[in-house]
């Protein structure tokens, strides 16, 4: 059975970067949302909204959708219109939630002193919901008024001990105040209630390091980084654990670790930071569409969708979302998705090459060779450098042994990229398959690949047909034996090797 996560739980997860995939309403019934939905939702209640702005409960999931998108100002606005609208005739229930996500609103527009205001608010609506007080008591924190935010957090636990994050903030809290065993006290819970809790595991070895319990730290900030890998702060003092202890050579592995993971997640801190900086909607989504392309561009096409989809969810028009979105779904083999997105893309910019070469892509991936060259080749000829196009064209044209075509495409390619060992190596594949074959330019192609990148084991089995088909066996067997130094357990490598072998034998 799957734990349904508290309203307070998944909106201050979601104030600090999280992912999450269920959106929960205090009283409990949660209702899912796919990460596909979210902007199409938010148009839809703005299109429902358009036609009658009575729907309470409409402009109530509208201001939770922007939440949860990050829309902080446009959650607000959609908060203060939904209060106005129960100003006449207040309901509880409803008047508590509404001052309630304004403070949340607040909160990512740290306006603390607003969501303060607004929390308190909230409390008087409904003052046995743990989750306006544990907000309030973050407010606080922030605002390092720590006597009150623990004060006010004392209350939230007992109104709902069961809620991992609320124990997680309070030990932060009695961390500040230096009180550690109630602070661990209340870490260990957090983790009793959800084990996979990073945050909470790193806040115990943080604690532990402090009492000097080297090994409980240790374990502390190992579990941390297991559930969390971009908790890159773990790894660097699991390095200071390990060398307080004297283990010299774990912590400089830990250390180099550390310094390598830093230096990747660097972009997406940075983005992160440009985005906690910006307010206006427009800019928002723009850097929210960076930080897609950076997931999608590391191979997290999960993540790249949801940063996407709230990049979308604060501006449709913004076609290389909708291009970017289209990429990670066909990566993700959801291919009705993905056309349908680079369909939006080109609705809105119809010379747009990279949604001709995202649908393209989507073919490819299908092995759908003719549409998708249709498309490739339409993105060249709008944008006649398009690199990537072109590769993919050649690949095609190679797939249907067109080598003669895919010769033509090559040589411009590599017009546009005279480095690129790949290129070279293609080149010498279509000169060696073509109808009558140039075996000496497929040849002087497969050494410049080599010669480029010396540590691919393909271009010197390349090399090594090239060579058998010119009736140099010597050579042809010196190429496999290098292919099979860096490709050893290749079984093609192994037979091409047997039958050089036995060409040298007969001779």
């Amino acid at each position: 059975m799957v734990r349904r996560l508290s309203y307070y739980t998944v909106v201050v997860v979601a104030l600090v970067g999280c992912h999450l995939t269920l959106w929960c309403v205090p009283e409990g019934s949660c209702q899912e949302i796919s990460d596909a939905d979210i902007a199409a939702q938010i148009h839809a209640y703005k299109a429902q909204l358009a036609a009658d702005s009575t729907q309470i409960e409409t402009r109530l999931q509208l201001a939770k959708a922007y939440l949860r998108i990050a829309a902080y100002t446009e959650a607000a606005e959609a908060y203060q219109q939904l209060i106005a609208a129960v100003e006449a005739a207040p309901h509880s229930e409803i008047s508590a939630e509404a001052y309630y996500g304004l403070g949340l609103a607040y909160t990512g527009l740290e306006a603390f002193e607003d969501a303060v205001a607004a929390y308190q608010q909230a409390i008087t609506y409904r003052p046995d919901w743990a989750y306006s007080h544990a907000a309030l008591a973050s407010a606080y924190a922030n605002m390092h008024r720590y006597t009150e935010a623990l004060d006010v957090y004392k209350v939230a636990v007992k109104l709902d001990p069961t809620d991992e994050m609320i124990h997680h903030q309070l030990g932060n809290v009695y961390s500040k105040r230096g009180k550690n065993a109630a602070a661990i006290r209340h870490q260990q819970q957090a983790i009793a209630i959800a084990p996979a809790f990073a945050a909470a595991h790193y806040q115990l070895g943080l604690l532990y390091a402090q009492e000097k319990q080297w090994s409980q730290a240790i374990t502390s900030y190992r579990t941390a980084y297991e559930y969390d890998a971009t908790l890159v702060e773990a790894l660097y003092n699991l390095a200071q654990a390990h060398l307080r202890t004297g283990d010299t050579t774990a912590a400089r592995e830990q250390m180099a670790l550390f310094e390598k993971q830093k230096a990747a997640l660097t972009p997406l801190s940075q983005l992160r930071g440009a985005l906690q900086r910006t307010q206006e909607t427009k800019d928002r989504a723009q850097i929210l569409a960076n930080i897609g392309r950076l997931y999608l561009k590391n191979g997290l096409y999960e993540k790249a969708v949801w940063e996407y989809q709230k990049a979308l969810g604060m501006d449709v028009t913004l076609v290389p979302a909708h291009n970017g979105i289209g990429i990670a779904y066909t990566m993700l083999e959801r291919y009705p998705e993905a056309v349908a997105a680079q369909q939006k893309a080109l609705a809105l910019q119809p010379d747009f090459a990279q949604a001709y070469a995202g649908l393209g892509l989507v073919y490819f991936r299908q092995n759908k060779l003719e549409p998708a060259l249709e498309h490739y080749r339409h993105a060249v000829v709008l944008e006649p450098d398009f690199l990537d196009a072109h590769l993919k064209i050649g690949a095609i044209l190679r797939k249907q042994r067109r080598y003669a075509a895919a010769l033509d495409t090559y040589r411009t390619v590599v017009r546009l990229k005279p480095d690129d060992p790949e290129i070279h190596h293609n080149l010498g594949i279509c000169y060696a398959r073509q109808a009558k074959s140039d075996l000496a330019a497929a040849r002087r192609y497969a050494e410049a690949a080599i010669r480029l990148n010396p540590k691919v084991a393909s271009y010197y089995n390349t090399l090594a047909l090239i060579d058998f088909r010119r009736g140099d066996y010597l050579q042809a067997e010196k190429a496999i034996r290098k292919a099979l130094q860096l490709d050893s357990e290749n079984p093609n490598y192994q037979q091409g090797l047997k039958q050089i072998s036995g060409k040298l034998a007969a001779e």
